[in-house]
């Protein structure tokens, strides 16, 4: 589905969301880990599976 009209704020560091977005409809919620890729120089946004996120974490974990 493509959105248009939305107000998007990129930054460096993060990306603002438009408020009209139903992030909802989506399924995402708080705490969603979503990871950067490039696939045949198309760059997306790809929602991290939950049981993955939670092994990257406590990979994290072990570093400190």
């Amino acid at each position: 589905m493509l959105y248009y009209d939305y107000n998007w704020d990129l930054e460096p560091n993060r990306i603002v969301l438009d408020e009209e977005l139903n992030t909802d409809r989506l399924g995402w919620k708080a705490g969603d880990l979503f990871k950067f890729v490039n696939i045949n120089g198309r760059q997306l946004l790809v929602k991290v599976d939950p049981l993955e996120k939670f092994l990257h974490e406590g990979a994290n974990n072990e570093n400190i």
